[in-house]
């Protein structure tokens, strides 16, 4: 036994080389049989089938299945752990063995490889190698072991060859130390890097991230698919990854470069902030020395400033004391000229004496024509009344209250003897109540019939309640109905149910109401019940009667009518004679309510008209008074107005005076006023702090402004003001830039910033000698720093510089190995190209074709590592001798495409085969073929697999069996005759005649193992 050597790097050797499959044999997979199965090298290999009704259910999809997963198909996913191989177990709900059979848990896939040129007993012992895959329903779902040697189930019976395979694979070592390789590493322990499958499966696969040539039309696919789809058959896949792994060290070179410029340029950027701050800084030491110069300026100025300022000052406080003094005597004067006019008692006493003459006769006035006002308004409102009692009184017909009322008394009287006249004593009237009763409820005929039949639930009624006749319906009516005068009328639906009640009661008579209440003809009498009409039976006995009571000519029956009281309708009339004479009373007394409101209106009219009387008269009275009042109101009114204009001009002259008054007041706070903001001006002139921040005396500080130049000699004091303030921010700026860290500043110089941020406080500009002084102190404190971090920011800016350069120079190296290694990449690529062109020329025109080539021009690289290196093939082919080739692009039959396709992919295959033999497997060969072209398929397969070492292995369908076994190396037959055997039959093969010594020779080797006894 021999293990898989695992290299450093990680690839795993070729175990099976050259080797090609000489047998299969499966276990538990779908319902195939456990029988081996030998396979020829090259050539065609037909799979074909034999189900309970056709070649489908045979598990032609499932055998070619296991042989793509066997040879490593990429369409199984095995990077992905290939989890649709669990779908090849045996499954007995699918084979409809659900009720004797379980489904299956694991299950073999068993291929034996052998070299080509062994064709003896002993040359297949020596050489075989026997790989198992193991197929589970959980994960892992595919598991690998294999020995060089032959190692296949054995025995006479499906269940003896199934039943041992367990134990076999047990006997085989583990394929990876303690565990097995599983499905992500199948195919480069088997076969390396070379492609030894190609398949087309409809069935039990999943889509491969590859292209597939053979899995749709071939102008559906994109040229870059068919790029991926032949460098994945060639190798190329290998030369595009180690160009895209060149590419990722050119990005990882240029990564670190970049990396290193940026940390360069990211330490350079925080030098430059220090470097920025001792530059700053020295530049504040500059400023500061001009910034100290101009605040003494300053101080001279407004020293010498405030104190001429201050001598002016009290020159006006003075003029403003002479003027206040002016002030108080001008004010007594014209209080005591207000105060004499608005002291007048005698004018306000005649004043108010005319006035109040005045409106007291005027309010009398007002208070007269406001009752006569409201006396005709009530007058108004009283007439309307009067006009509508008037016409309700005409009700009376002259009658008085007593009269009307006892009109009223006497109709209550006839209305109680009208209820009274049911009955004269308490049995009469009982009688009638239960008679009256029993009429409205249809109970006075046939009660007992009636009874039991809605006791039952049975609509049931008398027949002659249900009819009402009209006078001139009598006479010949009533005759007809005599015998039927204590019949029962029953709903139609209801009258099997109620003969079988009235059974109880011989002699009833039942009569079936109608189904609809349709009257069949006019001239019937009406019915009296809409819910059992009966219709039918009136028109049956108008068609039988005869003339007058000749009820019944047949029978010679007549009928004598002409009763006292009416045959037909007695509830009603009962009903109707009981209450006739209560409705006529109550007639009696609504007229004689009426009379009695009448009565009522005339009454209470006259009282109305007592009302508008009185008020007429009272109305004259008023007019009266008023007349009265004319003079003296007139009278009145003069005085009124002659005070009123005496008020007035007397309110001028106190408002004039008042008016003096208060300006005179006025002029005199505001003297007050100008006076204390004087002393105020003087106090804040502060001489002495001045005299303190100039730090000398008034006259040292006029011969220090003499000193200055001339612009600066006139210059006033706000402009030096602003001069200090912008030098002293510029000195605190270049010391502390803007958007430096709040706890670089010293904390007394934050202090200082917080009193300084409100100018109207005064502080901006009396704190700038606390904002130099901080200033300067920091700047002292860091003068020796800055001179040894500029020496050091030096040293390391060389040291970084040599660092850059390196790596620069390093990514010019990458990208020159990048281009070098591009460069030969793309001579490759093409080189093997032109082989595939070729290939795919000489195959074309060997098979049929007139040639063809590959257009494939090189692309740009993609500067993303992470994007591969995308090159694009399109395929063209001569559509005729001569002619030029065409772009499979252009539209042509399906054969066509499939004819190809299918060369295009060996041409691929024998390129990039590396004298490995390839196995191309195809399910439903032909299945886009006409009947025309098939034969030509299968021969085209047929010859390329045999002069270029290609196995191709396809799934027949009925239509193609018998034209497909004289044309293939290999015939399979899978056979299950019938559903309820749950595996199949023992398959069929069959090789061509230069192949049949073979089959058997491989038949005989497969079926002959035995394990050896163990010792």
């Amino acid at each position: 036994m021999t293990s898989v050597a695992m290299p450093s790097d990680g690839v795993v050797e070729d175990i099976v080389g050259a080797r090609v499959l000489a047998g299969i044999q499966m276990v538990n997979i779908s319902r195939l049989s456990t029988h081996p199965v030998p396979i020829t090298a090259r050539g065609l290999i037909t799979v074909a089938g034999q189900g309970p009704s056709d070649s489908n259910g045979a598990g032609k999809s499932s055998f070619i299945a296991g042989l793509s997963l066997l040879h490593a198909d990429e369409q199984w996913r095995l990077q992905s752990g290939a989890q649709a191989a669990a779908e090849l177990l045996f499954t007995a709900e699918l084979a409809g063995q659900e009720a004797m059979h379980a489904n299956a848990d694991r299950g073999y896939l068993i291929g034996v490889f052998v070299p080509p040129q062994a064709a003896t007993m002993e040359e297949l012992n020596a050489s075989a190698l026997t790989v198992w895959l193991r197929i589970n329903r959980q994960s892992p779902h595919v598991e690998l072991r294999w020995a060089h040697r032959l190692h296949v189930p054995f025995g006479d019976t499906e269940d003896e060859r199934a039943g041992g395979a367990d134990g076999l694979w047990d006997a085989l070592p583990r394929s990876n130390g303690r565990t097995d390789i599983r499905a992500n590493r199948l195919a480069r322990t088997l076969y390396g890097s070379t492609v030894r499958c190609v398949s087309f499966l409809s069935t039990s696969v999943r889509a491969s991230p590859t292209a597939n040539l053979l899995a749709q039309p071939l102008n559906e696919l994109t040229p870059e698919r068919i790029f991926e789809a032949i460098g994945a058959l060639t190798g190329l896949t290998a030369e595009i990854e180690q160009e895209q792994k060149s590419r990722a060290e050119e990005y990882e070179q240029a990564g670190k470069a970049e990396r290193a410029e940026a940390e360069y340029e990211l330490w350079d950027g925080r030098m430059k902030v220090v470097e920025e701050g001792i530059a700053s800084r020295e530049r504040a030491r500059t400023l500061l020395a001009e910034a100290r110069d101009s605040w003494r300026g300053r101080c001279a100025r407004y020293l010498v400033d405030g104190f001429h300022e201050s001598e002016r000052i009290a020159v006006d406080i003075e003029a403003k004391d002479r003027r206040r003094k002016e002030l108080d005597a001008q004010i007594e004067t014209a209080g005591g000229e207000a105060d004499r006019l608005s002291d007048d008692k005698a004018f306000d006493e005649s004043c108010r004496t005319r006035i109040k003459a005045y409106e007291d006769l005027k309010a009398a006035e007002n208070a007269l024509q406001d009752e006569q006002n409201q006396n005709v308004g009530s007058i108004e409102t009283l007439s309307g009344q009067l006009r509508g009692l008037r016409a309700d009184a005409a009700a009376a017909d002259g009658r008085t209250v007593e009269q009307a009322e006892r009109e009223v008394s006497e109709a209550e009287e006839m209305i109680q003897a009208a209820e009274r006249v049911k009955g004269r004593t308490e049995h009469a009237l009982r009688v009638a109540k239960a008679a009256l009763s029993a009429a409205e409820r249809g109970e006075d005929v046939a009660v007992a019939q009636v009874r039991l039949l809605r006791a039952n639930g049975i609509t049931a009624a008398p027949l002659v309640d249900t009819i009402s006749l009209t006078k001139q319906q009598r006479a010949a009516w009533e005759a007809r109905l005599l015998p039927y005068r204590h019949a029962v009328v029953v709903a139609h639906h209801q009258v099997g149910d109620a003969v079988l009640l009235l059974a109880a009661l011989p002699g009833s008579l039942l009569v079936e109401a109608d189904p609809s209440d349709h009257m069949p003809e006019t001239g019937l009498p009406a019915a009296g019940d809409p819910d059992l009409p009966v219709a039918r039976f009136l028109a049956a006995l108008a068609e039988r009667a005869g003339a007058d009571g000749h009820i019944d000519p047949v029978a010679g029956v007549h009928g004598i009518a002409g009763l006292p009281e009416a045959l037909t309708g007695r509830a009603g009339r009962i009903r109707a004679e009981a209450d006739e004479r209560i409705r006529e009373a109550k007639r009696i007394k609504g007229r004689a309510d009426a009379h009695l409101r009448g009565a009522k209106a005339e009454a209470e009219a006259t009282a109305v008209r007592d009302k508008v009387t009185k008020l007429r008269d009272r109305n004259s009275a008023i007019e009266r008074e008023l007349i009265k009042l004319d003079g003296p109101l007139r009278q009145a009114k003069i005085g009124y107005e002659a005070a009123l204009g005496e008020k007035a001009a007397r309110a001028q002259q106190i408002e004039a005076a008042n008016r003096t008054l208060n300006t005179l007041r006025k002029e005199l706070g505001e003297n007050r006023d100008q006076w204390k903001a004087l002393l105020q001006l003087r106090k804040d002139l502060d001489l002495p702090r001045l005299q303190a921040q100039w730090t000398g005396t008034v006259e040292t500080a006029e011969q220090y402004l003499l000193t200055l130049d001339e612009n600066e000699a006139i210059r006033p004091p706000a402009e030096w003001d602003e001069l200090c303030a912008r030098l002293a921010n510029e000195v605190r700026a270049a010391c502390f830039p803007p958007g430096e860290p709040e706890q670089n500043r010293p904390e007394e110089l934050r202090v200082v910033d917080e009193q300084r941020a409100d100018r109207r406080s005064g502080a901006y500009v009396r704190l700038i000698p606390d904002v130099l002084r901080i200033v300067g102190n920091f700047l002292t404190d860091h003068e020796r720093v800055d001179r040894e971090n500029a020496s050091q920011i030096q040293q390391e800016r060389q040291a970084k510089t040599i660092t850059l350069t390196g790596a620069k120079a390093a990514l010019d190296e990458a990208r020159r190995t990048s281009e070098a290694l591009r460069s030969t990449t793309a001579k490759a690529i093409k080189a093997k190209l032109r082989q595939v062109s070729d290939e795919f020329d000489r195959l074309d025109q060997t098979y049929g074709g007139y040639g063809g080539n590959l257009d494939f021009p090189e692309p740009e690289a993609p500067s993303d590592p992470e994007k591969p290196w995308q090159w694009t093939i399109t395929p063209r082919w001569r559509r005729g001798e001569g002619k030029p080739p065409s772009s499979y692009r252009l539209r042509g039959n399906t054969a066509q495409m499939d004819d190809k396709a299918v060369k295009l992919v060996c041409a691929a295959a024998l390129a990039g085969a590396q004298d490995r033999p390839l196995l191309l497997v195809l399910d439903e060969l032909g299945r886009n073929l006409g009947a025309a072209h098939r034969r030509d398929a299968v021969a085209l397969f047929e010859n390329i697999g045999r002069d270029r070492a290609i196995s191709v292995v396809g799934a027949l369908q009925d239509d193609m069996e018998r034209y497909a076994i004289g044309a293939s190396s290999l015939y399979i037959k899978l056979r299950r005759p019938s559903d309820v055997m749950p595996y199949n039959q023992a398959p069929v093969v069959i090789g061509s005649e230069a192949d049949t010594a073979r089959v058997q020779l491989l038949s005989d080797w497969m079926t002959s193992f035995r394990p050896e006894p163990q010792t």
